[in-house]
């Protein structure tokens, strides 16, 4: 590499990482979501960590927020940050991973990187800007192990598709979503400078407690019983402020779990920041890596699944409502939407993976109902009001909640979720990544009468399921193997 294009990368590489002078970075989001300490505990690893997800999440917050950590820990050159997005960088280098890293080596670390000792590490955001970034970051591991790599991208599917065929055994994704609802209620209570250790705290038990008893090969009356005994005996610890909980429950089921709109007052800014984060997403992240000729469909897709979230959707029915004649371009174009962490698909569900119906009639999801809210023009306080909007709201942040659960168990960037439907009964959610399956219904009402029930009452009765849960607005009940919770409730523990 000639002299001028090393000086013009390193001046660049310079801004990047001005904690090689100051030795600190400005700045940085004090507030650590649970994701930020999932990643830390890889730090010592060898394997590369790809940080994905949908634009908006946080991902170069993280970045930033373990660069912070590193820097009281390590030596400052031994931590290197490369923005892929930079317009400089990549007109600068047509290489730019290889190049920085050349530069790196000479200038600051002032040795090669194939003889050294010592573990540094090397941060990509958005590393999907820059082409064949698979092989660059694997020929450079290969040279050293002590390279650790940590990746973040908005192609999450490509990403993961990518580093999963280039870096088999050797990576592990961390995919990055909006905040769940008790990362929300960690936030507030951060920003009034108050304690939250106790909800984290709280929720590990319960979570805990639930993995535990479906990891059991036999599940007894009394497991189910001891397991109801732990959600009262959170309720206990957080009755006083239930108040405060519902409260934030509604604002939740409103403005979603975006990190930006979480800590936005203002709806009017919140709808300007959603509505361009997902016409980015649109035409310039999907329709630049898909090449898609319709992006005009793709909005109409999005459009339609958004009025339709938590919904049976039969894809023929959407294309002649969308006046679209080719089923093929609308699968496509969901995968698509499927592939950047915008919406979700739940397949019917039969016992045994050879059962498993795939019919043409499947329910979606949007992955967050801020964002939804927004694209349906109902990011306003009176949707709470409106029954049937509410009832798809809060059977969406169920249901994507317990797909962020699925994730953490299994460790599956995009784990298969379920219903069951048959003969005209539902069951809304199928959780079955353990060795039992657990049902669970969405009755979001103040009354819930033996009828409403039904369907998930026979389900475990016919030993489909050792227990179900019913999700209410205030029932905190066990009626033989059902368990009632308050959504509130059942939120912070996932």
């Amino acid at each position: 590499m000639d002299i001028e294009k090393s000086r013009e990368i390193l001046r660049i590489l310079r801004v990047f990482n001005p904690w090689w002078e100051a030795d600190k970075i400005e700045n940085v989001e004090p507030f650590k979501r649970l994701d930020f300490y999932a990643i830390k505990k890889r730090l010592d690893d060898t394997e590369i960590v790809t940080l994905v997800g949908a634009r908006q999440v946080g991902k170069t917050t993280m970045m930033e927020q373990l660069v912070e950590h590193l820097l009281a820990v390590e030596d400052p050159k031994k931590i290197f940050f490369i923005r892929a997005d930079n317009a400089g960088l990549n007109a600068a280098s047509r290489s730019p991973i290889e190049d920085s890293l050349q530069v790196y080596q000479e200038y600051v670390l002032k040795e090669e990187i194939s003889s050294i000792n010592y573990r540094i590490f090397v941060l990509i955001d958005e590393v999907q800007k820059i082409e064949n970034w698979t092989q660059s970051v694997k020929s450079w591991y290969d040279i050293n192990k002590k390279i650790k790599f940590i990746i973040s991208g908005s192609s999450s599917a490509k990403i993961i598709m990518d580093s999963t065929k280039t870096f088999v055994g050797r990576a592990i994704n961390q995919i990055l979503v909006p905040f769940k609802f008790v990362e929300t209620a960690r936030y507030d209570k951060f920003s009034t400078e108050k304690d939250y250790q106790y909800i984290t705290s709280t929720k590990k038990i319960l979570r805990d407690n639930l993995v535990d008893i479906l990891k059991k090969k036999d599940i007894s009356e009394d497991d189910v019983a001891e397991l109801y005994s732990k959600f009262q005996a959170a309720y206990k610890q957080f009755a006083l402020e239930e108040p405060y909980f519902k409260a934030l429950l509604t604002n939740y089921i409103i403005k979603g779990g975006y990190p930006r709109i979480v800590k936005e007052p203002d709806f009017k800014k919140c709808i300007e920041s959603l509505t361009t984060n997902y016409r980015d997403v649109i035409y310039a992240d999907i329709k630049q890596t898909y090449s898609i000729r319709k992006p005009q469909l793709m909005e109409a897709i999005l459009v339609y699944l958004s009025r339709n979230t938590s919904s049976m959707v039969n894809i023929e029915t959407m294309a002649r409502d969308l006046d679209e004649n080719n089923t093929a371009t609308i699968k496509d174009y969901m995968s698509f939407l499927r592939d950047t962490f915008i919406i979700s698909v739940s397949e019917n569900f039969r016992h045994g993976k050879s059962k498993l119906v795939k019919k043409k009639v499947k329910k979606f999801y949007l992955n967050d109902v801020g964002l939804r809210n927004v694209i349906n023009n109902s990011f306003v306080s009176s949707v709470i009001e409106d029954g049937n909007e509410l009832g798809k709201l809060v059977e969406t942040i169920v249901f994507n909640h317990c797909l962020r659960l699925k994730f953490n168990l299994t460790n599956k960037a995009r784990p298969d979720m379920y219903y069951w439907r048959e003969n005209g009964d539902e069951i809304d959610i199928i959780l079955d990544c353990m060795e039992h399956v657990l049902p669970i219904e969405v009755k979001y009402r103040n009354r819930i009468d033996r009828p409403d029930v039904k369907t998930i009452r026979e389900f475990v009765e016919n030993d489909q399921a050792p227990f179900g849960l019913v999700i209410t607005v205030d029932k905190l009940e066990k009626d033989g193997k059902l368990i009632f919770l308050p959504l509130w409730l059942f939120l912070l523990m996932v």
